[in-house]
């Protein structure tokens, strides 16, 4: 804290206007041949495989919450499930254009968007990379029931398998989950991948991604702050 500011009333109280640039909404207008194109098949079917796992996971939340069980499995989950279902494609289209550096802010309702931005995090991460923050979170505890309950040949399906039972596990309030369960499944973040605290209050993400976003130009990093709002 500054302990003295010269304020000049002149100069606070004169008129003058604030301008910022145009920004365009909805601005989308592509065609799937376009992405085709652009972006090539492997892109799109990597993306379409994103958003049915999100998918997946949102019905299983929902299927445990409502009747207590999903396929073979029976829990009596007595947590909130504020679900996406529906919204698959904005999670992740927003994700695969973010790196793992990048942060977002979600809102009470952002499974979803946790998996995608982790998702596309690890496709982008190299196997070394994902080795040592998977190692690293929680002493390797959540690593190890992965590798012996959910195990995969690949490091990136490995991971892949560590996103999904480490949000799972925080929603669960177990202590292998990403935020040893203390943060449930509206405060679950797992910062490794760019996936910030997700606030329970409607639009309160805006004004923290606000803040990440002008930390990040004053200290000159290379990244960008997205919030995730509205329901």
């Amino acid at each position: 804290m500054p302990k003295s500011i010269h304020i000049d009333p002149a100069a606070t109280r004169s008129s003058t206007e604030l301008a910022s640039q145009r920004i365009p909404v909805h601005a989308y207008g592509r065609s799937l041949a376009e992405e085709l194109r652009a972006r090539g098949a492997d892109t799109l079917i990597m993306a379409l495989r994103h958003m049915m796992v999100i998918r997946a996971f949102e019905s299983g939340v929902a299927s445990l919450k409502s009747k207590g069980s999903y396929g073979d499995l029976t829990y009596a989950y007595k947590g909130p499930a504020h679900l996406s279902i529906g919204q698959e494609a904005a999670a992740v289209g927003a994700a695969m254009a973010l790196t793992p550096e990048d942060h977002i802010f979600g809102s009470h309702r952002s499974h979803g968007e946790f998996l995608a931005k982790g998702l596309a995090a690890i496709q982008r991460l190299g196997d070394n990379a994902l080795t040592t923050i998977m190692e690293a979170h929680g002493g390797g505890a959540l690593l190890r029931t992965v590798e012996t309950h959910l195990p995969d040949e690949t490091e990136h399906g490995l991971a892949e398998n560590f996103l999904l039972m480490g949000l799972l596990a925080e929603m669960f309030m177990r202590e292998i989950g990403f935020n040893g369960g203390m943060g449930g499944s509206m405060h679950a973040f797992f910062t490794p991948f760019g996936a910030y605290p997700n606030n329970a209050i409607v639009g309160a993400s805006a004004g923290i991604a606000t803040g990440a976003g002008l930390w990040m130009k004053s200290e000159g990093r290379d990244c960008i702050a997205v919030s995730m709002v509205g329901d």
